[in-house]
């Protein structure tokens, strides 16, 4: 009988503690907090632009950039944002290192342009093994413990699934599960 070769196409990747993954309350705290900001950001750049330039559209695009610059470059950085910082989480790769600029703004037009809204991938994140949301799975990154480290490696598989008649896959690092505590493996001896 023949056997393929397995499919490692796509690498292998870092886990982590289940611990280190971010749920749903510190989410929303982010959300809160750099919603805030955004928000702030938006009166006190924009104001002054709009009546300086006169000009909605040149208003709207000092806006989006000013927005972009907090939401991606600044969430890659050490610095991160403000509600990463008081949540005290960051955002890797599946590799565990920092995700690039197109892939988190890839990340953030999810929201607008996908098929996840909000409501959808906090409720993901809330039901998922890791605690990740789908904007963070189809981005191949993970939300985790600002001083987190990864535990082991595993290859990367796509994880299938079906929701209204839609299916779609996105890739997952491959980890052991944990029977008793975490770290303690099955017993396969009788």
């Amino acid at each position: 009988m023949n056997q393929r070769p397995r499919d490692r196409s796509l690498g292998d990747g870092v886990y982590y503690c289940p611990e280190d993954y971010i749920g749903l309350g510190p989410r929303i705290l982010i959300l809160f907090v750099d919603a805030i900001v955004l928000v702030a950001i938006v009166f006190v750049i924009g104001v002054p632009t709009f009546l300086v330039a006169g000009d909605n559209q040149v208003a709207g695009w000092i806006i989006l950039a000013a927005i972009w610059l907090y939401s991606v470059p600044l969430k890659r950085s050490n610095f991160r944002t403000i509600g990463y910082r008081l949540a005290g989480v960051k955002l890797v790769t599946l590799k565990g290192q920092r995700p690039s600029l197109f892939m988190l703004t890839f990340r953030s037009l999810l929201w607008l342009f996908g098929p996840f809204n909000l409501l959808f991938d906090l409720m993901w994140c809330s039901a998922d093994d890791d605690r990740q949301t789908m904007r963070d799975r189809f981005s191949n990154m993970c939300l985790v413990r600002n001083n987190a480290s990864p535990i082991g490696a595993g290859e990367v598989h796509l994880a299938y699934f079906t929701a209204m008649n839609y299916t779609l896959a996105y890739p997952r690092v491959v980890h052991p599960k944990p029977t008793g505590g975490w770290g303690q493996t099955a017993n396969t001896q009788r």
